[in-house]
């Protein structure tokens, strides 16, 4: 899942922010040597960082670790992150998702966080037309780059935006990522044109793949062929 990824970034950040760069990057420096090359639990961790980086009873309170570490959801006392450069991106949405054509649009020196955060807060499903204009600028389509092409590739499947389907192909017989895998096939399996698709995407691309990516694409295609068959 995400929370190791996403809710373990805030807290590492909520840290930093915390005890401050210097102190944080000494703590860092120790606990990587400290346990190279062994194994860590929760509990272990805790302990640590209680008696390595928070043994001041005011910074334990402000950071709350036992409640990130065991409780649900994003704790109130999550970072709260500002980016002028993002900012400058959501004008941009703001003016495609207005009606503005692509030639309009300001994206000199973008980086690949640009077009991430550009692409997914675009409206979906986006019109065929609109898809051709974005693609035609930016030749998304062709993009070496999985995580920008990924992002293009769903909005190409919810728009149906054929022109982008080689394309889909080669990045599903190509890519054996879960995180890219699961949400494309979920997607195509949407639609009885899109799971026709999947489906012969999916029988050249089966053998390639990892048995747990398999397992899991064959459990959305089995749902979405099960789903259809009751209607």
């Amino acid at each position: 899942t995400d929370i190791a990824y996403e809710k373990g970034h805030f807290l590492l950040l909520l840290l930093e922010e915390t005890v401050g760069r210097q102190r944080w990057d000494a703590f860092l420096h120790d606990y990587f040597e400290t346990f190279a090359f062994r194994s860590m639990t929760s509990e272990r961790f805790v302990e640590y960082l209680n008696e390595n980086l928070l043994s001041d009873p005011a910074l334990a309170e402000r950071v709350r670790v036992r409640e990130w570490v065991y409780s649900t959801g994003l704790p109130d006392n999550c970072p709260q992150v500002q980016s002028a450069e993002l900012a400058k991106v959501r004008q941009q949405v703001e003016l495609w998702n207005g009606g503005a054509p692509a030639t309009e649009l300001q994206t000199t020196a973008w980086t690949t966080p640009h077009w991430l955060y550009f692409l997914r807060n675009l409206s979906a499903p986006q019109s065929i037309e609109r898809l051709l204009d974005l693609d035609q600028m930016f030749h998304f389509s062709d993009s070496h780059n999985s995580e920008i092409l990924f992002e293009w590739l769903m909005h190409a499947v919810a728009g149906k935006y054929t022109p982008a389907y080689p394309a889909l192909q080669r990045f599903l017989t190509e890519q054996g990522r879960r995180k890219f895998l699961k949400p494309l096939y979920a997607r195509l399996a949407e639609t009885p044109e899109g799971l026709a698709l999947a489906k012969r995407i999916y029988r050249q691309a089966r053998p390639l793949y990892h048995p747990i990516s398999s397992a899991t694409v064959d459990k959305i295609l089995e749902t979405a062929k099960s789903n259809s068959a009751a209607f």
